[in-house]
C-alpha cells in the first residue's frame, strides 16, 4: 500500500487512547487540567477530544489510515487498553501493531511479555524518563530483556523530556541503554523521538552499539530547548551521517483526536529527506527503509496489501 506521498508508510510509534486511558491517568493522580495546559504549551496540539465510553478508537484509527494510505501503525499499549486493542485488531486485521508498556517494578512483567507475544505483539515500551531510582541497566530489568530476547521482540525506550510533569531526567539519558544493548546483542533497542533532547547521546550510541536505533516520532519540539538551532532537516542530516538510513524508523507519536494521524509530520519529514536526497545524503532506497523497510526488518511484520 502506498500513502498519499507515493511511498509505503508504517508509523512506528503512536498511542491508542481510550476512555480506559483517561480513567487510568486519573487513578494515578494525573490532573487532566495540568496535562491539557502542558500539551497546549509544549506540543502542536491545541484541542483534545477526551475519549468517553462511546468513543470507537478502532474505527477512528482505521478511517485515519485509510484516509492517508498508511499501511499500519504501532501503538504503545498499557493494561487499561489491552482488551480493547485486541478487539480493534480483530476488527481491522493488519492495521495495528502492539507494543506492551512495561513497568520495571512489575514482578509479572516477563509473564505479561510472554502473553503479549502469544497475542501477536511485536515488542515492549519502556519509559525510563519517568522512573525514580531505576535505570534501564538496573539488574531488575534483566529478566525483562531475557524474555524479550526469547520472544524475538524489540524494545522501544522513551528517554529525554516528557509531556508528563512527573519525569525524572536522572533516568532519561539514552547512553544508559549501552550496557543492555551490549549484553543482549540480538535484541533491537529503539530510542523514541530522536532521544527527546538527548540527540547527541543517541548519535553517540550509533557508534557504540550496532543494535540501537532511533525513531523520528513526534513534532520533536525538544530542539527548541537546545542551545543550537536545529531544523527537521538538520536532525535527519546528523542521524544519517551517524547511523545511515538503516538505523531510523519513521513515527508520528499520534495520540488524541481531533488531530488524529499527524500527516503534517509525515509530510514534513518526507520533504526533509527529499531535500537531503538532493544533497546526496540518502537515496530512494534509504527513504523507503526509514518509512517502512526498517520496521518490517526489525519486527518481521508484513503489512496489509
Amino acid at each position: 500500500m502506498k500513502s498519499k506521498l507515493g511511498i509505503e508508510v508504517i508509523d512506528a510509534h503512536a498511542h491508542f487512547m481510550t476512555a480506559g486511558s483517561i480513567k487510568a491517568w486519573s487513578q494515578r493522580g494525573r490532573s487532566m487540567a495540568s496535562f491539557t495546559k502542558r500539551t497546549q504549551t509544549r506540543t502542536d496540539m491545541k484541542s483534545i477530544e477526551l475519549p468517553d465510553e462511546n468513543f470507537d478508537a478502532a474505527k477512528k484509527w482505521g478511517d485515519e489510515l485509510d484516509r492517508y494510505g498508511v499501511s499500519s501503525v504501532g501503538f504503545m499499549i498499557g493494561p487499561e487498553t489491552y482488551d480493547e486493542f485486541m478487539e480493534a485488531r480483530k476488527r481491522y486485521p493488519g492495521y495495528f501493531l502492539g507494543y506492551l508498556n512495561v513497568q520495571p517494578t512489575d514482578p509479572e512483567a516477563p509473564k505479561k511479555i510472554r502473553q503479549a507475544a502469544k497475542d501477536g505483539f511485536y515488542g515492549i515500551k519502556l519509559y525510563p524518563s519517568t522512573w525514580r531510582g531505576t535505570h534501564v541497566y538496573s539488574e531488575e530489568l534483566y529478566p525483562i530483556y531475557e524474555e524479550v530476547q526469547k520472544q524475538n521482540m524489540v524494545v522501544f525506550c522513551h528517554f529525554g523530556v516528557s509531556i508528563g510533569g512527573d519525569a525524572d531526567l536522572r533516568s532519561g539519558n539514552p547512553i544508559d541503554i549501552q550496557i543492555p544493548a551490549r549484553d543482549f546483542p540480538d535484541t533491537s533497542f529503539i530510542i523514541a523521538h530522536f532521544g527527546a533532547g538527548f540527540f547527541r547521546e543517541v548519535l553517540l550510541m550509533q557508534y557504540q552499539a550496532d543494535n540501537v536505533y532511533m525513531d523520528s516520532s513526534g513534532s520533536n519540539i525538544w530542539y527548541k530547548y537546545l542551545p543550537e538551532d536545529l531544523s527537521v532537516k538538520d536532525v535527519f542530516r546528523h542521524a544519517l551521517r551517524a547511523g545511515g538510513p538503516d538505523k531510523i524508523l519513521f513515527g508520528t507519536d499520534s495520540t488524541f483526536f481531533p488531530r488524529g494521524f499527524r500527516y503534517n509530520i509525515l509530510e514534513e519529514q518526507f520533504n526533509a529527506l527529499q531535500s537531503l536526497k538532493k544533497d546526496g545524503l540518502v537515496n530512494d532506497e534509504g527513504i523507503a527503509k526509514i518509512f517502512s523497510g526498517n520496521h518490517k526488518r526489525l519486527t518481521g511484520y508484513k503489512p496489509r496489501e
